[in-house]
């Protein structure tokens, strides 16, 4: 394969390289330090009993259990739904007891009549702590029937951060590209559960390697004009338009657009002549841009830290892919992993403590997370198909990747002990994902 076609293909499908395993370990938090919750069936009026279970309490339940600081309680449960019975609650195990009332709004219209509001939903909520018996939190949600999955993932998010400070995750979303037909690729989005998914690019074209600003706003690769540029958003909610490159600047094809993190620069990639590839730092306002690598290599794959003072990137410079680190500015390159002859894919953790990548192993990729602290890697997927494309969910509790033989990868999100795997999409054509707040 010569050098023009291997960097290309970096940039379209983020050709995995990868790594002997290292120790395999448990990095989550331990069962003990969980905090019981119990949470009955809703109290429900003017809607279906099974609709409120299936859009409402088990999304809820579904959330809470993957949030990390709560252990759902499923069994024993008092017939009380509320903290009457106080001592019940105790030997059953629970610190909070979660009462939900579902139902429709009731308005007194001008002929002093009560009625419903059309197809708007009220949920009400109270959490009451079981053994000091005070309510601890209250709060009242509102929407229409299709919202209940999304009121249950505000309710937890709520929950999570009542209890640890920082607000959990079950509201996040998820972008990535998903295969329409042989030759087009689109921008996809789903929430964090892999419900609601909604198609945000509309080229027709090959479009690739997604990338979320902090404030919302999407940058991607698109073959749309004829060779790959970059497109995106300017504004938060504005038009897509080509980003890079102008129609007066250098030329070339380009790839693999991150967003920094403070949204006013954008790393990329951008091929030559030779079957190089280089990274660029393009200012989004100015349109200008500046090389930062330039070594007769492949340089792909760029990742910020969250204070966007350094950058994670794949290179063969040293003979095989391999992962390494620069400033900003393209100083100070280092190389982060030295086992094995391919590496491959970073992903830098919203805390800037660890970089997740792909490995090989006994003949197939899996996930891997370097803890820089450490200095030592950690293998996360044991058992599965092949793992592509790793990215954090924002607590970095988390990583959502593709998985799958080629054109059946579908998305997936593990725990970083590898235990809790969840298959996220049920259609085949899943790749590269990105894990974010603002959308």
């Amino acid at each position: 394969m010569n050098r023009w076609l291997l960097g290309l293909l970096l940039g379209l499908s983020q050709v995995i390289w990868a790594q002997a395993p290292t120790q395999e370990v448990v990095l989550s938090a331990s069962a003990g330090s969980k905090l019981g919750i119990a949470v009955p069936s809703p109290q429900v009026a003017g809607i279906g009993e099974g609709q409120a279970k299936r859009d409402f309490h088990d999304v809820l339940l579904r959330d809470l259990e993957e949030a990390g600081p709560f252990a759902v309680l499923k069994d024993r449960q008092p017939k009380a739904a509320d903290a009457s019975g106080v001592k019940a609650w105790v030997e059953a195990g629970a610190d909070w007891l979660v009462s939900v009332k579902l139902g429709r709004p009731v308005v007194e219209g001008a002929d002093r009549v009560a009625r419903t509001v059309g197809d708007e939903l009220e949920v009400v909520a109270q959490v009451v702590d079981v053994k000091s018996s005070k309510a601890i939190f209250t709060k009242k949600y509102r929407g229409k029937d299709a919202a209940l999955g999304r009121i249950a993932h505000s309710l937890s998010d709520d929950l999570v951060a009542r209890l640890t400070g920082e607000k959990g995750v079950a509201g996040t979303r998820i972008v990535f590209v998903r295969q329409l037909s042989p030759l087009i690729k689109e921008v996809f989005q789903v929430d964090r559960d892999g419900s609601n998914v909604v198609q945000l690019s509309h080229h027709r074209s090959l479009t690739l390697s997604p990338s979320v600003a902090a404030d919302g706003r999407l940058a991607y690769m698109t073959y749309k004009g004829g060779p790959p540029e970059i497109w995106g958003q300017r504004r938060v909610a504005g038009a897509f338009e080509r980003l890079f490159p102008s129609k007066n600047g250098p030329q070339g094809p380009c790839m693999a657009p991150a967003w920094s993190p403070d949204g006013k620069r954008m790393v990329f990639v951008q091929g030559d002549r030779r079957g190089n590839t280089d990274i660029m730092v393009l200012d989004v306002e100015s349109g200008r841009a500046r090389r930062i690598t330039d070594s007769n290599c492949i340089n792909t794959e760029p990742s910020w830290n969250p204070a966007g003072t350094q950058i994670a990137f794949t290179s063969d410079r040293g003979g095989t892919p391999q992962i390494y680190l620069m400033e900003d500015d393209g100083s100070n390159v280092r190389r982060l992993t030295v086992e094995g002859s391919y590496n491959a894919s970073p992903s830098w953790s919203p805390t800037g403590a660890m970089i997740a990548y792909v490995s090989r192993f006994e003949g197939k990729f899996d996930l891997f997370v370097y803890k820089l602290g450490e200095g030592k890697s950690y293998q996360i997927t044991t058992g599965v198909a092949s793992s592509e494309s790793p990215d954090w969910s924002p607590d970095e509790r988390r990583l959502v990747f593709s998985s799958g033989s080629r054109g059946g990868m579908q998305l997936y999100a593990t725990d970083l002990s590898g235990n809790t795997l969840r298959r996220l999409t049920d259609f085949a054509g899943c790749q590269s994902p990105k894990w974010t707040r603002s959308r």
